[in-house]
């Protein structure tokens, strides 16, 4: 087995664990935890680390396109549409009434964070499931 063969389809593990490393290495320590902007970074990086994961573990189940995957597919879309909206008016809801102290441009990376995460966690979850009920 050559090199290329070894890292087939890992390639977006070794880029999430040098993306964990880069950050835990470079600029954690960068980031004040007496500030309010520490914890919404924190939430970005650890959404889009989730979303690497997921896609890694996805990624072998949504190459085939069966039916079962897309029924799947859609069922997750449509929830996390609607899931979309309740992360927006939440965070409608804290902006307009003034209730955090966090910056605006940080909820609205948090809630971009949340609502592409949605997706893929509600598609392993329904996978799960349907793979349970199959069993």
């Amino acid at each position: 087995m050559n090199f290329k063969e070894a890292l087939k389809g890992r390639t977006f593990m070794l880029l999430g664990l040098l993306l964990l490393l880069f950050i835990l290495f470079k600029m954690v320590p960068l980031l004040d935890a007496g500030q309010p902007t520490f914890w919404p970074t924190i939430i970005f990086v650890v959404c889009i680390l989730m979303n690497m994961s997921c896609d890694i573990y996805l990624s072998p189940f949504l190459k085939k396109p069966d039916e079962r995957m897309k029924a799947i597919r859609s069922k997750a879309y449509v929830y996390s549409y609607f899931a979309a909206l309740i992360y927006m008016a939440a965070a409608a809801v804290l902006v307009l009434m003034e209730m955090t102290p966090i910056p605006v441009p940080l909820i609205f990376l948090d809630l971009v964070a949340f609502a592409g995460l949605t997706p893929n966690l509600l598609l392993i979850l329904f996978f799960k499931r349907s793979a349970k009920l199959s069993s």
